[in-house]
């Protein structure tokens, strides 16, 4: 188990809510454990809710749809290096400081094709933060991203590819922090 970056904290207003996705590797089970004190290593991604005033940011990536900015963690990038990266590479923006909002545990266990060759353990976790973005560049549309866009916050469960239970567990969070 590791300890999460030392961040600004939030008052988490939901609780441990549970979904089972179907990622192209076949089902994986889902948990969004707010605040955690501790979560299962390794962290294979980070993800930022990114707010422009009142909207926030979706990126079109190759292979999976609108989502929000984040990415894979590259094997000895420290976690919020890899999250300015990904915003930077996916968003062509910069945000103040995030927020960790949560983790979220990702379980392969219930998929019977699992392997470890697929690329990923068994069990890891997703961080999944807030920030404020504080520059925007002109969209490049470089690595895997065709476009970006700027969605109200009722827009945004609509336009993402996969929203669900965990998703918006975070989002929810997302918003009180956003609120103050």
């Amino acid at each position: 188990m590791m300890s999460p970056p030392r961040l600004k904290r939030i008052v988490s207003q939901t609780q441990m809510i549970s979904a089972l996705a179907h990622w192209p590797s076949g089902p994986v089970r889902l948990r969004w454990v707010p605040q955690p004190e501790e979560y299962p290593e390794p962290v294979t991604a980070v993800q930022c809710f990114c707010f422009s005033d009142d909207r926030l940011i979706l990126v079109d990536v190759a292979g999976r749809g609108l989502t929000i900015p984040g990415g894979h963690v590259v094997t000895g990038e420290g976690l919020l290096d890899c999250l300015r990266r990904e915003i930077a590479e996916e968003a062509c923006m910069t945000v103040d400081p995030p927020t960790l909002l949560g983790a979220v545990e990702c379980d392969h266990s219930d998929n019977p094709a699992f392997r470890p060759s697929l690329g990923y353990p068994r069990l890891a976790s997703q961080l999944l933060f807030a920030g404020t973005v504080n520059q925007i560049l002109p969209f490049a549309g470089r690595h895997e991203t065709s476009r970006r866009i700027f969605v109200s916050a009722a827009e945004c469960p609509k336009q993402h590819h996969e929203w669900n239970a965990v998703l918006q567990a975070a989002f929810d969070d997302a918003l009180s922090w956003k609120a103050g």
